[in-house]
């Protein structure tokens, strides 16, 4: 087979890889409206409501199953399907080889997993096709089915040897499929792979280590936050800290971050006093106000009111905002921080997001620091705005010194003005230190 030939195979399965992409989200969507749905109707049973039609108090409800192809369906499709890519492998004409292909995408997408997992075996035994052609479509339908049925890979694994024609790229391929099999499956049941691990981990050495077994557990976290840290000393995982961590970053959603705190608090009530316990904790919040962010000040504002969290865990969650967070409400931010941090924790970050919204739009951030009530958002912001702005205008940060009451504030600040004082005006640079008493 020719370059041009692979080249075009090569742009067929990328077509593939995303449209498998694009129906694994569909499925996601209507697994998460399920889910809601199933919620949704626990609750009206929780309040006497049948979810039925009122109109028939009695009548049977019947649930429909989707059913699948049967056995005979699924091995009469998959022998079609191989029949027509050895077509299509055999084509000699470059634009009848894209036709071809291209009929069989559509198919290969729509694809159950008991069909996909009989075409694979097919693949696997045929040594006839062309190899650039077998390895491309048997990676694509390995990693199609590794999202829908990935036990069926992982009984798979010991098959792929020789999928690409080159042994490191086999390893690759192998490793992927693994982590990925692992890992939707984890989604679903963490426990079952979990003893599927320790009954299988001697025969890829090497190859299942912390970072497969945190993305299972990061999976299952998606689902079941407490569950999935229960699951961390079952696991076998070294670096535990690290896996508490990713399990805390698979909440996404404000409900899910709300389970994760809950399951996160219960699971560290069993390390009452332990200082590493509590760093590790703090460093969780801080994944979740960072998730919370992203939301906007109001749903983030709203998330971290009802997480009640104690003044350490907030000063994690200071630690974490940044002017990137708060961008066209870094206003309504600062003066949260000011309410909420502790009051001598509150400095740190008003400084720090104060003095990046100086470096970007001074004009912008002065209008607001001139309307700010007297208090400590006003007393950091104007340090942080004088500290920035001095740089540059060094008189007008010297001005903005002057407001702060007489004290050590205000020296700690026209001190600053000074450090930063441009060193091309040196004249003038000694006039301020001899006015102000700077040494």
């Amino acid at each position: 087979m020719n370059r041009s030939r692979e080249i075009s195979l090569a742009a067929c399965v990328l077509i593939l890889a995303i449209a498998v992409a694009v129906g694994w989200r569909d499925r996601q969507r209507i697994e998460l409206s399920r889910e809601r749905n199933a919620r949704a109707i626990s609750q009206a049973a929780a309040l006497g409501i049948s979810p039925g039609s009122p109109e028939k108090k009695d009548a049977v409800r019947i649930t429909k199953r989707e059913r699948g192809p049967r056995d005979g369906d699924s091995k009469r499709e998959a022998a079609e399907l191989f029949a027509l890519l050895k077509k299509a492998d055999a084509t000699e004409d470059q634009d009848e080889t894209d036709a071809e292909f291209e009929k069989i995408l559509g198919r290969l997408v729509s694809l159950g997993p008991e069909t996909t997992e009989l075409l694979i075996k097919e693949l696997l035994a045929d040594k006839e096709l062309k190899a650039g052609n077998r390895g491309g479509i048997l990676s694509m339908l390995l990693m199609k089915l590794s999202g829908e049925n990935p036990q069926a890979v992982l009984r798979l694994l010991s098959d792929l040897s020789g999928i690409s024609g080159d042994k490191d790229e086999d390893q690759r391929i192998g490793d992927i499929l693994l982590t990925t099999s692992l890992t939707n499956w984890g989604k679903k049941d963490p426990r079952a792979v979990g003893k599927w691990i320790r009954e299988n981990a001697v025969r890829f050495p090497g190859a299942i280590n912390d970072s497969i077994k945190c993305g299972v557990l990061s999976g299952a976290a998606t689902r079941d936050p407490a569950l999935a840290l229960s699951l961390i000393d079952e696991m076998g995982i070294g670096d535990q800290d690290q896996a508490v961590i990713l399990i805390t970053r698979a909440a996404r959603t404000t409900e899910g971050r709300t389970a994760t705190l809950a399951a996160l608090r219960s699971h560290f009530s069993r390390f009452p006093g332990e200082d590493s316990k509590r760093q590790v904790i703090h460093a969780a919040v801080r994944e979740l106000a960072l998730g919370a962010f992203d939301g906007g000040y109001g749903p983030a504002s709203k998330w971290l009111e009802t997480a009640k969290l104690d003044p350490s865990e907030m000063v994690a969650v200071g630690s974490a905002l940044e002017f990137h967070h708060t961008y066209k409400e870094t206003d309504q931010w600062l003066d949260w921080l000011g309410k909420n941090m502790p009051a001598g924790k509150v400095g740190e970050p008003i400084g720090r997001i104060m003095g990046k919204w100086t470096e970007l739009d001074y004009q912008d951030a002065g209008r607001w620091l001139a309307a700010v009530p007297e208090g400590p958002v006003r007393t950091f912001s104007i340090q942080a705005y004088a500290a920035a702005v001095s740089k540059y205008e060094p008189e007008t940060a010297a001005q903005w010194a002057m407001i702060l009451p007489a004290g050590k504030d205000r020296d700690s600040t026209l001190r600053q003005v000074y450090q930063n004082w441009p060193k091309d005006a040196a004249a003038a640079r000694e006039v301020f230190a001899k006015e102000h008493g700077i040494e």
